[in-house]
């Protein structure tokens, strides 16, 4: 992501430092859409390629360049072959600010819809309402789509974060007050203190505490702990004197170079030895498919303080724990 007018800026330094000799240039913007976790599926099977030109034959150049995909021509590493039928990607040709702004556009709005369905879990909560009933059915209709409606800690990452607030403030810049955006950006931020709130209400004093985190990586499938809730979380848990285990499959690495104090573990089940809580972080499809009773037998108090949604309020319940979650009673 580079943000809007780079490439015309880039365009005009070429210019003038090339205006003596016979080199010639042609800039374009071809912003990448790439998840972590599935960056190879998601390049050979594009929604849409985007690039931003100011010369009609950039656009032909990199259409060919990108041909192979448009046409599913190629040897797909994914499926070991060819791809099955489906969506073909979409070739759009834009100016140079428009292809920059689509890409800060993009992620800006997938942030907004998180802190939208945080905010109806917020509210579900005072009236005794069930988020996920609720957000459900509004991705089923296709207007809204139901991804990224998903209420719990909020987003982390290096691109929303780093996206939203480089597209404030270059609406700022030129004079744009994208209020939409500050207040997606203050109810993520929030969303530890209202995850505190539930840790709070559930121990009343931290201090002394065993407890196990579950998650570390800001997502499930990468080892990227950059700006992740957890670490927010683990950070505040230290501050306030809780002894703190920890496991994630792939985040452990990175995140003991900034937290060497924590008690790292490999398994899930090591970490939950004696805890008298078990923090859910991030929804590894490791911690989805926990045997909580076996869980429980360890635990030195049954408390499940789900930042992720991930276990069904009723069957937790069932198998004798106290269960909190955002946004479902």
């Amino acid at each position: 992501t580079v943000p809007a007018r780079t490439g015309l800026e880039l365009s005009r330094a070429l210019s003038a430092y090339s205006k003596n000799s016979n080199v010639k240039h042609r800039v374009a913007s071809n912003p990448e859409f790439l998840r972590e976790g599935t960056a190879v599926y998601d390049f050979f099977h594009p929604d849409r390629i985007v690039v931003g030109v100011e010369d009609p034959s950039a656009a032909a150049e990199l259409r060919e360049i990108y041909r192979p995909i448009l046409e599913k021509s190629f040897r797909c590493p994914v499926h070991n072959g060819t791809c099955p039928p489906g969506h073909k990607a979409e070739f759009l040709v834009t100016t140079i600010n428009s292809a920059e702004l689509i890409k800060h556009a993009s992620n800006s709005f997938l942030a907004l819809k998180i802190s939208y369905a945080n905010v109806i879990a917020d509210l579900c909560e005072k009236i005794g309402a069930n988020v996920e009933e609720v957000t459900h059915a509004m991705g089923l209709d296709a207007r809204i789509g139901g991804q990224f409606l998903k209420a719990g800690l909020g987003y982390g990452g290096f691109c929303f974060p780093k996206d939203v607030q480089a597209f404030i403030h270059l609406s700022s810049k030129v004079g744009v007050d994208f209020d939409i955006l500050k207040a997606t950006e203050r109810v993520n931020k929030q969303r530890i203190d209202r995850f505190f709130e539930k840790i709070h209400q559930a121990l009343w004093v931290v201090k002394g505490k065993r407890v196990a985190v579950l998650g570390l990586a800001f997502k499930p499938n990468t080892d990227d702990i950059r700006f992740a809730p957890a670490l927010e979380v683990v950070k505040r848990l230290l501050e306030e004197g809780a002894v703190v285990h920890a496991t994630d499959p792939e985040g452990m690495p990175r995140t003991k170079v900034l937290f060497p104090q924590v008690h790292y573990h490999e398994d899930a089940y090591q970490a939950l030895q004696d805890a008298d809580a078990a923090l859910i972080c991030t929804e590894w499809d490791v911690f989805r498919k926990l045997d909580w009773d076996r869980a429980g037998n360890v635990m030195a108090r049954k408390l499940v303080i789900d930042g992720r949604n991930l276990y069904t309020p009723q069957a937790m319940r069932e198998k004798g724990f106290e269960y909190y979650s955002f946004g479902r009673e």
